[in-house]
């Protein structure tokens, strides 16, 4: 069992709507409505639909879990079920995930600023502002810390959502038809597409011991993923009805391309004011991924948060500049999507059945 958090590290509950939604709401969002379109087509938004919908039945089991015993977070659950030794892998697994997270956040922003305003800024440069950034911040800071930028920075972008609605003047609302065409195994596809830009709910079941209302934790998770989902939602319904079929299948950013025909009274090419504002947004991903991974290392190795934040920043950068070409960069964000997808969309369930047989073999042998 985890020792109870000393009440000055503690966040108030409300604070969870902010770190779930905002560690959903990543750079996921600059392209995923083409991933999901190559799928299900103009069937997409309903895939993100879906896709949210199963996620508040994961947030559910996830809450549920954490209430069964005393073990409020993820790493003593795995020591409770699988024992010392395979509940410590267990744990590694969790700690590498978030590594990848990390990461393919450093290589993905670096690329987008080195694609659309700087051509000749090298990725290593990219990822190694992104992490002193990240080091900055959390060296003598911790979860309050995370959540207050969390919070600052949702009310700091959220008028972005604003810019999204211009393009709807030049929509074309049959693009949407026919409706459910897609078949199921298309559907499912769409659906797994959007796991990398949903992600991040997860953060649900190492946050916990250290919010004060842990009887509402459940109800501001689930109030964080309505809003991911629907603005998800939104922003590829707007992309569907703006790009033609032929030329969706051709952009890589959808978000970023929409943008580019927006004007400000103050800002003719809003896609320079947004790439540069899109640090702000994936902003609490790096700390919350970053704090997660040192509380996880914590954990396998006692050893304190601070020590270990230079040891993880170094492994990141490190992974970070082995890639190149963003056909590898592609492929290994894929990869964390499908890794994300089967630690956050379907271990939930597993891990529930688990600690309900496991509780229920120790209170049959007492």
């Amino acid at each position: 069992m985890m020792k109870t958090p000393r009440e000055r590290i503690l966040i108030n509950a409300y604070l969870v709507f902010f770190l779930v939604h905002d560690m959903q709401i990543g750079l996921g969002i600059v392209g995923v409505q083409r991933v999901i379109f190559v799928e299900a087509r103009q069937d997409a938004w309903i895939a993100v639909l879906l896709s949210g919908l199963w996620i508040h039945l994961v947030v559910f089991i996830i809450c549920q879990t954490l209430k069964q015993t005393e073990h409020d977070n993820i790493f003593s659950l795995h020591t409770f079920v699988y024992g010392r030794v395979l509940g410590w892998i267990a744990n590694g697994a969790v700690v590498v995930y978030f590594l990848m997270v990390y990461t393919s956040l450093l290589l993905g922003y670096a690329e987008i600023m080195s694609t659309w305003m700087y051509p000749d800024f090298p990725l290593w440069s990219g990822a190694l502002v992104l992490l002193l950034l990240t080091v900055y911040a959390l060296y003598g800071g911790g979860l309050r810390l995370v959540a207050g930028a969390s919070f600052l920075t949702f009310f700091m972008t959220i008028w972005i959502v604003f810019v999204f609605f211009q393009p709807l003047k030049y929509a074309e609302w049959i693009h949407l038809l026919p409706i459910w065409e897609a078949t199921p195994k298309q559907m499912a596809n769409g659906v797994l597409k959007t796991a990398y830009t949903m992600l991040g709910f997860e953060v649900l079941y190492i946050i916990y011991p250290f919010v004060k209302e842990k009887e509402r934790v459940h109800r501001y998770a689930q109030f964080g993923v309505l809003l991911t989902t629907f603005f998800v939602a939104v922003v590829t319904v707007i992309a569907i009805v703006f790009f033609s079929p032929k030329q969706f299948d051709g952009t890589i950013w959808a978000s970023l391309s929409m943008v580019k025909i927006a004007k400000l009274p103050f800002f003719e090419r809003c896609e320079y004011l947004l790439i540069p504002l899109l640090i702000l947004v994936i902003l609490p991903n790096l700390l919350m991924s970053m704090w997660a991974m040192t509380r996880g290392g914590k954990e396998l190795f006692r050893v304190k948060q601070k020590y270990l934040l230079f040891v993880f920043a170094f492994l990141s950068y490190v992974v970070a500049i082995i890639f190149e070409k963003r056909a590898t960069i592609n492929e290994f964000i894929d990869q964390v999507g499908y890794y994300g997808f089967g630690l956050s969309f379907v271990y939930p369930f597993i891990l529930y059945v688990l600690v309900r047989i496991k509780k229920w073999a120790k209170g049959s042998a007492k």
